[in-house]
C-alpha cells in the first residue's frame, strides 16, 4: 500500500473529523488521540482529492498544476511535503 492509499485508508476508517473553512483551508481531527492539524488550501484540496479515490501520486500533480495553475516541480514538491508531514503524523 503506497502512502496516498494509507491516507485513504485513514480518512475512510474514521479515525479524522474534516470541516472545511470558507477560505479553502481546514482543520483535521485526529479523533482517537485528539490531535488537530489545520491544513492550507493546497492541503485540503490533496485530503479531498484522496478522499474521493485519487491516489494515484502523477494524477494528483496533475490536479494541483490544473487547479492552482503551478508548475509540475511545484506540484509534486507540494505533493510531497503534504505526503510525507501527513504520514509522520499517522505514526
Amino acid at each position: 500500500m503506497n502512502g496516498l492509499e494509507r491516507i485513504a485508508e485513514n480518512l475512510r476508517s474514521n479515525r479524522f473529523a474534516v470541516t472545511h473553512l470558507p477560505d479553502g483551508s481546514g482543520v483535521l481531527l485526529e479523533v482517537e488521540g485528539l490531535q488537530v492539524f489545520s491544513l492550507n488550501e493546497t492541503g485540503m484540496f490533496l485530503l479531498d482529492t484522496v478522499a474521493n479515490g485519487v491516489t494515484d501520486g502523477d494524477e494528483l500533480v496533475r490536479e494541483l498544476v490544473r487547479v492552482f495553475d503551478v508548475d509540475e516541480t511545484t506540484a509534486r514538491s507540494d505533493l510531497d511535503a503534504f505526503l510525507a508531514e501527513f504520514l509522520r503524523r499517522l505514526g
